[in-house]
């Protein structure tokens, strides 16, 4: 009966111990994340080789110092404001645009689900240019309500589908590489605050 209860004691010292550290632990951490870098950009849409009309944008951004990104962006045709998530890691940034159902005027049509990465290199002045090209979700997956093919499921993993199924032509059309069209460089100036920024909580 002793060692029953000084076991329980124990653990019960060990629980209020354990308790009492998850909060500091958290504030700790909340203390060290910091507050984020706010950038506003200017922004244009082009081909590899060149557009006759750039597509104009605006990006406003907040940079964690633990990395994350968060932000939103609009083209000048449209006020929608396009949610924006991804990361930095020194002079790297890569977000995704998205996922939107909004024509952008960038010349590629996104599938539900859809949406636009990018990935660039910072200068020391916080401009940075880079590749955007169409990132599909659900690559290669069946649509609800579509019909399937038997065996469609269950294969071990790597194993490929017969030929004439579904999952087939879905992988191989989207799967084609990017040719010179579809290779678009996302370029962005930094400016200053303005009344193009989102004016909500980011």
């Amino acid at each position: 009966m002793v060692r029953s209860f000084a076991v329980r004691t124990a653990t019960l010292a060990l629980v209020v111990a354990l308790t009492a550290a998850l909060p500091l632990n958290a504030s700790a951490q909340d203390a060290t994340a910091g507050a984020p870098t706010q950038y506003h950009y200017s922004t244009t849409v082009t081909q590899v080789y060149g557009s006759r009309y750039p597509i104009a944008g605006h990006l406003d951004l907040e940079v964690f110092p633990t990395g994350i990104v968060r932000g939103y962006y609009h083209n000048a045709f449209q006020k929608a404001f396009i949610q924006v998530v991804g990361g930095r890691d020194g002079n790297y940034i890569w977000f995704d645009i998205g996922p939107t159902l909004v024509d952008l005027g960038f010349g590629v049509s996104l599938p539900p689900g859809g949406r636009f990465h990018v990935v660039a290199t910072m200068n020391p002045d916080n401009a940075f240019r880079g590749q955007l090209y169409e990132e599909v979700a659900n690559v290669g997956t069946p649509q609800i309500g579509a019909p399937l093919s038997p065996g469609a499921y269950g294969r071990p993993p790597g194993s490929l589908p017969a030929p004439n199924s579904q999952y087939a032509a879905l992988v191989t059309a989207n799967s084609a590489g990017p040719d010179e069209a579809d290779q678009l460089i996302f370029a962005a100036t930094p400016t200053e605050k303005s009344t193009e920024d989102y004016q909500g909580a980011y």
